[in-house]
């Protein structure tokens, strides 16, 4: 049925090391933090199961091009809006948390 059954895989994985819920990644020490870090994807519709891999990802992929090696305390946010009027309804998924340096 996919997010919200609007589609999309009845089934969804994936492991992205690098990226945690957690405030710190077990066995290394983070010895830099540069700060937050987001990544927001628009029009998703019921596609999010087909994508979540892909934000995550996405996020991991801006934070090494800013210097750092993992995002902690990773958090998703998603919703919607309605643009020209009532013509459009634009859904969108944010996922943010905290650049890291670790050893």
């Amino acid at each position: 049925m996919g997010f919200l059954g609007l589609g999309g895989p009845e089934e969804s994985s994936s492991l992205i090391e690098g990226c945690t819920t957690l405030p710190s990644i077990p066995g290394k020490e983070i010895i830099k933090s540069l700060g937050l870090i987001e990544y927001t994807k628009k029009g998703i519709a019921g596609d999010i199961p087909k994508i979540s891999g892909n934000i995550f990802e996405s996020l991991l992929s801006a934070a090494k091009e800013k210097g750092a090696d993992s995002v902690v305390n990773v958090k998703v946010m998603s919703g919607s809006y309605q643009a020209k009027g009532s013509e459009w309804q634009v859904t969108y998924v944010i996922a943010y948390g905290d650049a890291v340096v670790t050893n």
